[in-house]
């Protein structure tokens, strides 16, 4: 994916900044639906190519 060269991180405060902090102690990760929704979408499409070139 590339970014324009004027994109500027912005700082994590509030409540995202605690569940953010409260993951990374714990060593997991903090996603937003959208990003769970393309992996699963992802997941499957592989799922079902290697299911496809299984039954050939």
């Amino acid at each position: 994916m590339k970014y324009p060269f004027h994109t500027q991180s912005k700082p994590v405060v509030g409540e995202a900044a605690r569940k953010l902090i409260e993951a990374i102690e714990a060593g997991q990760s903090v996603t937003n639906e959208r990003a769970l929704a393309l992996a699963k979408r992802i997941a499957d499409r592989r799922h079902q190519a290697q299911a496809n070139a299984q039954s050939k």
